[in-house]
């Protein structure tokens, strides 16, 4: 799954044959069928694992953030991040995960929305302590959250040459949380 994953955030899903993940992988083209019985199949399984991955990995983290709102969601901002560009396969596959998920049959299209709607349901959870704390001034924090969880998801896009340092991303996408959510005096 990694190599084809990988292929696919390359060269897109179209651009990739099942020929071309069995050799890269060193496998013939009978034993990836054994296992996946379709390049949809393959994609179906990375998206259902990387969303439950990335949504487990946001709940610890937001949870041992500690109490401060403003904390947890910079720690939420640098989480959704750093999942998608840590190494090159990461970035590779964050790019499958955002534009490929459209393959999809209704049902699972659904179900994966659902799990990005989890995602933004955490970040709204940490703009509602900010704003009962008195830490953030937000009149919607879901859609506060709805926007921060797409800033972060697109941090990965397709111009990786001109893109700064995850470090930059991680900072100037805090600083546009932080005026998404009214951290501070401001109003959003």
């Amino acid at each position: 799954m990694r190599t084809a994953i990988g292929l696919m955030g390359e060269h897109g899903y179209e651009g990739t044959s099942t020929r071309d993940i069995a050799a890269a992988a060193g496998v013939s083209v009978a034993a990836l069928y054994h296992h996946f019985p379709s390049k949809l199949d393959l994609l179906r399984e990375f998206l259902h694992e990387a969303h439950d991955v990335v949504n487990g990995r946001l709940a610890r983290e937001i949870e041992v953030a500690g109490p401060d709102a403003v904390d947890q969601l910079d720690t939420a901002v640098r989480t959704l991040i750093w999942s998608g560009l840590h190494d090159d396969w990461a970035r590779r596959a964050a790019l499958v995960s955002w534009r490929e998920h459209g393959r999809l049959d209704q049902t699972d299209q659904r179900l994966i929305a659902k799990k990005r709607r989890q995602l933004v349901d955490m970040v709204a959870a940490v703009v509602e302590r900010g704003v009962a704390a008195g830490e953030m001034h937000c009149d919607d924090p879901p859609l506060a959250a709805s926007a921060i969880v797409t800033l972060c998801i697109t941090a990965v896009d397709p111009f990786a040459d001109r893109a700064p340092s995850m470090a930059a991303t991680i900072e100037g996408t805090q600083r546009l949380a932080h005026t998404l959510a009214g951290v501070g005096n401001g109003a959003a």
